[in-house]
């Protein structure tokens, strides 16, 4: 029994529209014909829990379609948390069921539909997955000000963490940012200014920048030197008394005292 499994399901489901759909045709070859074209957000839940083998976590009492009933499962495991900012914080899991009352109290009895949780955002509100949201299975994002609660299932101990990928994910999106206006490669023109990059498209756009500056220095180098000939021809043909070399050293040691500037912008970004 994992919450991965629990959640990998429910993904599967994503983009369901209308009723009767497989479902409620599910839960309707178990328990009535009524139940085809019942709100189905429980019976989604139920049929995530089926087929992903956590039927005996999530559904300790048997299949749900009534949201009510399904809350005081969790309540009767002592698993109930109130939807609460500090709660849906410390406390809601990936792969827990979370409940919903539109009227914004934290009343079981007042539940108006369910879903599970996908992502905790870690400030107050949960990325979940539902079914019969507008009629469809979709990715919400929920806050204290309509869930009424949750519980955790008692999945797998070691399903409770994040996985690898999950935290691979969450410290990818933590470095990506968009580049501002004032930004000196968004000035350099090599990133574009509110073009959202991670560390690697800037890395990869810095160093073909860096490539492309080699070769322009290059090519400043051999004009410099085509120069030193053309002076040294020049300076030979008007007149034979006239120190070539010194005259090249003086234009040496002048261009030696050119200092190139580089405008990082104070290093801020």
């Amino acid at each position: 029994m994992t919450a991965a499994g629990m959640r990998a399901a429910a993904r599967k489901s994503l983009g369901l529209v209308g009723r009767p759909n497989y479902i409620s045709r599910d839960y309707s070859k178990r328990h009535g014909g009524e139940f085809l074209s019942a709100p189905w957000c429980a019976m989604a839940v139920t049929y995530w829990a089926r087929v992903s083998g956590n039927a005996r976590a999530v559904l300790p009492k048997g299949d749900r379609a009534y949201t009510v009933w399904f809350a005081e499962d969790g309540r009767a495991l002592g698993r109930w948390h109130a939807g609460t900012a500090a709660n849906i914080k410390a406390h809601a899991r990936p792969g827990a069921i979370v409940f919903f009352d539109w009227d914004g109290t934290d009343t079981i009895g007042r539940i108006d539909h369910v879903g599970i949780v996908e992502v905790n955002l870690g400030d107050g509100r949960v990325q979940t997955i539902e079914g019969n949201t507008a009629d469809a299975c979709k990715r919400r994002v929920r806050g204290p000000s309509v869930v009424a609660g949750f519980w955790n299932p008692p999945y797998t101990q070691e399903d409770d963490m994040p996985s690898a990928k999950e935290i691979a994910d969450a410290v990818y999106e933590r470095f990506t940012h968009k580049v501002s206006e004032t930004h000196w490669a968004s000035r350099e023109g090599i990133l574009d200014p509110d073009q959202k990059i991670a560390p690697h498209d800037a890395l990869r756009q810095i160093w073909a920048y860096g490539k492309d500056g080699y070769h322009r220095d290059r090519d400043i180098l051999l004009r410099l030197e085509a120069l030193t000939a053309a002076v040294r021809e020049l300076a030979a043909a008007r007149d034979g008394e006239v120190d070539v070399d010194a005259l090249m050293a003086r234009i040496q040691e002048a261009i030696e005292g050119v200092t190139v500037r580089l405008d990082i912008g104070g290093g801020t970004e």
